[in-house]
């Protein structure tokens, strides 16, 4: 029998969009992935994948899960057979019960009892906090970003003989090293600095020493079953909320960089990991549909890795642009000196990444004779050749000017094939955002299902198997809660006001369609469209903004449960004449009535 640790450090590893393309061709399309679904006789591609959240969804034939189900019913397996499908291509080890595991713990916990035990031991070395303090962090910058201390080598052995994890176990995560004389600790009298992957498992860390005499002034964990530093950025785990709603994402050198970019408000950014940006990373940029911001040192170690992740993101079709910090700082000392402001400015400019990477290769060539100009622009069309037309001779007239040559003398595309887009799917619901949007918040804050039901019903809404399956508390399992999750440009409401917000809107959309209304719902429509027109300025007579929500829960839940004609119209009445004399609106309407 498989662990049912082993099974979730496998769902927590595998790229469901990875898996699934072994059977079927996958395309991208929008925040998702799509296929022509398997499971029934699909002319289009109704099938989504949705990566981050790790499950897929047919529109038309309902077929869903996680990517255990998809290999289950695919190839007609059984759920172990199914899982050891998905580890063997994922080259995955799985840890059977039937194995001699007594008192052993899974390594997915390893990790963070290390990360623990590097904390504990951060808050109580004077020496280290020091060196981050002056660097402009404060505890709450430690705490966030979950910094530590990795002490003694014989400190750190000792903790996971304590904690009864074996060596061949701390290998396999990294934890330790091996050599001819024996293990030692991966991290010696270092900063720690953990790192976790885009689905918040912690996989590996950085060290930064504090003896200055060390050549090796960063570490990052070794290679192992968790860490693939080509494969990850640090601080997308803090960052990837902020990516999704601006679309956009800084990718910066270093630890100390990226947490100086989030106290300065760019909760956005991220860091490679010590080397520039990879093959390996192009797949989870694309995932997270963002632009790139480059943000590199000026110096010669930061200007190539600069023209190497240009090269890689403009051919792989990522929008994006390069900022060089000049003045010989990194963000981080930037922070740490209060030049914020310049940091801010320095954002504010940059160079289109195809740009930047045509503007270095030409610097980098001699085009003191003709012959030697028909040398770089070949270069230049070595690079151009393979992007999109469209694309490829948008750069004509920039390389032309660089070159000193006739613009009708530059070739930047092998030929002008015919551009052709993609249409969306037809979806055989209306996309309602607001409605949509209140859907997302209920079903992520289940605690307000109870207020809802006194405030609104499932009738009022276009989607009424989603919202139907929200009440009823159903999971990703449920093809309703699937659905929601593929639909495009859903903000996340933020608080209960947005909420109660939302909720007028929804109702009086309801009353709005109704072709013909009896005088109840006449009355109805005629409260809510007063409410929504005057919201903002029913708040302005409060003082407090719980009282005005209170009130405001009162009223609503009134207006959804009267159900005679007279007490509608006295309450319209009253709730206009409230407005119009700039008094709160709640009252309590049935000793006022009754």
């Amino acid at each position: 029998m498989i662990e049912q640790a082993s099974i979730e450090q496998l769902l927590q590893k595998t790229d469901i969009v990875d898996i699934i393309t072994h059977y079927v061709e996958v395309k991208k399309q929008g925040s998702s992935y799509v296929c022509v679904c398997p499971f029934h006789d699909d002319k289009n591609p109704s099938m989504h994948i949705n990566s981050i959240k790790g499950f897929y969804h047919c529109f038309a034939c309902k077929a869903g899960g996680n990517v255990f189900k998809f290999v289950m019913d695919y190839e007609k397996l059984n759920f172990v057979e199914a899982v050891e499908k998905v580890a063997s291509w994922s080259n995955f080890s799985l840890t059977y019960t039937s194995q001699k595991q007594d008192n052993k713990k899974s390594i997915i916990h390893i990790l963070p009892t290390l990360n623990a035990f590097y904390k504990q031991n951060l808050a109580k070395n004077k020496e280290a906090l020091a060196y981050l303090y002056k660097r402009g962090l404060n505890d709450e910058d430690i705490r966030t970003f979950e910094l530590g201390f990795a002490p003694s080598s014989n400190e750190t052995l000792r903790l996971l003989q304590n904690e009864q994890i074996t060596q061949e176990e701390a290998l396999e995560v990294g934890a330790i090293k091996q050599n001819e004389n024996g293990a030692y600790a991966s991290f010696i009298n270092r900063i720690t600095f953990s790192i976790y992957d885009h689905k918040n498992l912690l996989i590996g860390f950085g060290g930064r020493t504090l003896d200055e005499t060390n050549m090796a002034k960063y570490v990052n964990s070794p290679q192992s079953k968790l860490f693939d530093k080509s494969r990850v950025f640090y601080a997308l785990n803090l960052a990837k909320d902020a990516i999704y709603k601006q679309k956009e994402m800084i990718i910066c050198e270093g630890y100390m960089d990226a947490i100086a970019f989030h106290k300065t408000g760019f909760k956005n950014a991220v860091a490679v990991l010590g080397t520039a940006l990879g093959e390996n990373h192009i797949p989870l940029i694309k995932r997270l549909e963002a632009r790139v911001i480059l943000c590199f040192d000026n110096d010669n170690a930061g200007l190539n890795a600069a023209v190497r992740s240009a090269h890689l993101l403009s051919l792989a079709k990522i929008d994006g642009k390069v900022v060089l910090i000049e003045g010989g700082k990194d963000p981080a000392e930037l922070v740490a000196s209060h030049q914020e402001k310049l940091l801010f400015n320095i954002l504010e400019k940059g160079i289109e990444l195809g740009e930047f990477y045509i503007r270095s290769l030409i610097a980098s060539c001699d085009l003191n004779s003709a012959l030697s100009k028909q040398k770089a622009l070949e270069e230049v069309q070595k690079y151009t050749f393979n992007l999109e037309p469209l694309i490829a001779n948008s750069y004509t007239t920039l390389v032309a000017n660089l070159l000193g040559v006739n613009i009708n003398d530059i070739k930047l595309s092998k030929n002008t094939r015919k551009i052709s887009f993609i249409n969306p799917i037809k979806q055989s619901k209306i996309n309602n955002i607001s409605e949509l949007e209140l859907l997302k918040f209920l079903y992520e804050n289940n605690e307000t299902i109870g207020l809802f039901k006194l405030l609104s019903t499932k009738e009022y809404f276009l989607h009424q198997d989603i919202t139907k399956a929200i009440l009823e508390q159903k999971n990703f399992e449920d093809p309703s809660i699937r659905e929601l999750y593929e639909f495009e440009n859903i903000k996340n409401l933020s608080n209960l006001e947005e909420f109660l917000y939302a909720i007028c809107k929804i109702n009086l959309a309801y009353f709005n369609k109704l072709k013909s209304l009896n005088l109840k719902q006449a009355f109805k429509k005629q409260i809510y469209n007063l409410l929504n027109q005057n919201l903002e300025k029913i708040k302005k007579s409060y003082q407090n903004d719980e009282v005005f929500l209170n009130h405001l829960i009162e009223v609503l839940k009134s207006v959804h449960f009267l159900d005679d004609e007279e007490s509608l119209e006295l309450f319209l009445n009253r709730l206009q004449k409230n407005i119009k004399d700039k008094k709160v609106i709640h009252y309590n309407f049935e000793e006022e009535v009754f």
